[in-house]
């Protein structure tokens, strides 16, 4: 019999079938499901069932996707919502100066997550199309950003577990990867060199509430039009600003 993580109440399991999804795996069947949450197939078949009773999870057949409830209680999250919205104007205005996409990131328990995306015309979105809508924390310029400067709990988590390679370029080694954090709080912001993606790069800079990083504004392109002399004053200053008018609204 399939051993399961001990001391899981329901709420986990729900959070661990909820966590298994993603971009590459939008729909997953029975055996799956057990196989990445590491739970059983009966477990996994009753928790499941009791989820989209109450619309957490769709069903088709015998295969799973998230529910729309999701989506509609993840707009509803007060203070991602405020950011979004006043965010909204940033993206823009960095993606018509860099002429590049422009990502709006939020710290999640275990990842980054790709909330907002402005695609400019030259950009076209394809640095972010071709990544999850979330990302490990040590392979980009977000998750870089967020580690230096926010949570330090998270921060410890990140360093303390296997940093799993992306790319041939993506940091794998604890002390490295604290290394790279600390230049990263000296100059304010982080940069991506083909750590995440093969052929593109990333500048991030952190957005606070409270002093402690709570998004990133980041750009995005190809490795060759990568110029963080030029991409790092703009992005860091659109992340001051964007702070402002976001602790503003929450003073």
């Amino acid at each position: 019999m399939k051993a399961e993580p001990d001391g899981d109440s329901l709420l986990r399991k729900v959070r661990l079938i909820l966590g298994v999804f993603d971009t590459g795996a939008p729909v997953l069947g029975l055996s799956e499901l057990a196989r990445r949450t590491g739970l059983a197939k009966t477990t996994v078949h009753r928790v499941a069932t009791e989820m989209v009773d109450v619309g957490l999870l769709n069903r088709h057949g015998r295969r799973y996707e998230l529910g729309s409830l999701l989506f509609e209680l993840g707009q509803r999250v007060p203070r991602t919502r405020a950011l979004r919205l006043i965010a909204a104007r940033y993206l823009e205005d960095l993606a018509l100066t860099t002429r590049e996409t422009v990502v709006l990131a939020f710290p999640g328990d275990q990842e980054v997550l790709f909330l907002e995306k402005y695609f400019s015309q030259r950009g076209g979105g394809v640095a972010v199309t071709q990544v999850e809508g979330r990302v490990p924390f040590h392979c980009g310029a977000s998750g870089k950003a967020l580690l230096a400067f926010g949570d330090p709990a998270i921060r410890g988590r990140v360093l303390a577990a296997p940093l799993r390679r992306r790319t041939q370029w993506t940091i794998t080694e604890p002390a490295r990867l604290a290394a790279e954090l600390e230049q990263v709080r000296r100059q304010g912001y982080a940069v991506d060199r083909q750590e995440l993606v093969v052929g593109y790069g990333a500048v991030g800079a952190p957005v606070f509430s409270a002093g402690i990083a709570v998004a990133t504004l980041t750009v995005t392109g190809p490795i060759g039009r990568l110029d963080v002399p030029r991409l790092a004053p703009v992005v860091t200053a659109a992340g001051r600003a964007l702070t402002r008018d976001f602790e503003s609204v929450n003073d």
